[in-house]
């Protein structure tokens, strides 16, 4: 009967949930309504380096959602693990050394990621919803604005070597107070990488046959760490810079 709690844990996810809810402990609510999602290609403050794939901008509505405020750590799906029993820590993990509690959970693929969320209750968010969470309302680059702040991220140096625990840049704190949104590990979505509304871009990639990632990670260069940028890639794929946090759905 594994599939059936399986099941019904979805279904939960996909309903509203109220204010006094457990599920809510560690995450933040993003409010129902409109916020800009993409990029313009002629937007003045991306200079040469425009993601093709997020272009055109466009105004997207969501419905209230909450999402966790960090990414999940290493200890927290541990703790999935030793409840499901038929799961393992990922190999991958360990090529950057041991993991540590307080990390994020990293080289996780895209079934697993979505079975911690299903067994925490929750779900994975769609790729509009982890933007508007990293970028707010009005279109902004990053998190915290449109300059780059490099002291404030993740992101890949000749330092860098591995992911930050959880929370560690408070700076990078989003409009509705996620944090790590830019660098640190990107994370998964639940939705298939295709061609954006209003655009005419034709790529063999899009379709049904890879998942979105969004945010970059501690070995991506600072454009990546954008909002709006996305990354596809097959499912199956774990990699020790690939992480998740999950969502849940709010009033409708």
């Amino acid at each position: 009967m594994a599939w059936l709690s399986l099941l019904l844990l979805v279904a939960c996810a996909g309903s509203a949930v109220r204010p006094d809810d457990p599920r809510l402990a560690g995450m933040v609510r993003v409010p129902a309504g409109p916020f800009v999602m993409g990029h313009d290609p002629g937007d003045g403050r991306l200079g040469i380096d425009v993601a093709v794939d997020s272009v055109p901008a466009r105004t997207v509505r969501l419905p209230e959602f909450w999402i966790d405020r960090t990414e999940v750590t290493v200890s927290a799906y541990l703790s999935f693990i030793h409840a499901a029993k038929d799961r393992a820590f990922p190999l991958w993990a360990y090529t950057i050394g041991p993991p540590l509690p307080d990390e994020p959970a990293s080289a996780v693929d895209f079934d697993d990621a979505r079975a911690y969320c299903a067994w925490a209750g929750k779900r994975l968010p769609t790729e509009a919803e982890w933007e508007k969470a990293a970028r707010g309302p009005d279109g902004r680059l990053y998190p915290w604005g449109d300059t780059w702040r490099p002291e404030w991220v993740v992101h890949h140096t000749l330092d860098t070597r591995r992911p930050a625990p959880v929370g560690s840049r408070p700076e990078n704190a989003s409009p509705y107070g996620a944090l790590d949104m830019a660098g640190n590990v990107m994370e998964w979505t639940d939705t298939w990488y295709d061609r954006p509304p209003g655009s005419t871009l034709e790529r063999r990639a899009f379709g049904q046959q890879y998942r979105v990632l969004k945010g970059g990670s501690w070995e991506s260069a600072p454009m990546f760490a954008r909002s709006a940028n996305r990354f596809s890639v097959l499912p199956v794929i774990g990699q020790p810079s690939f992480g998740f946090r999950c969502a849940l759905s709010g009033k409708r």
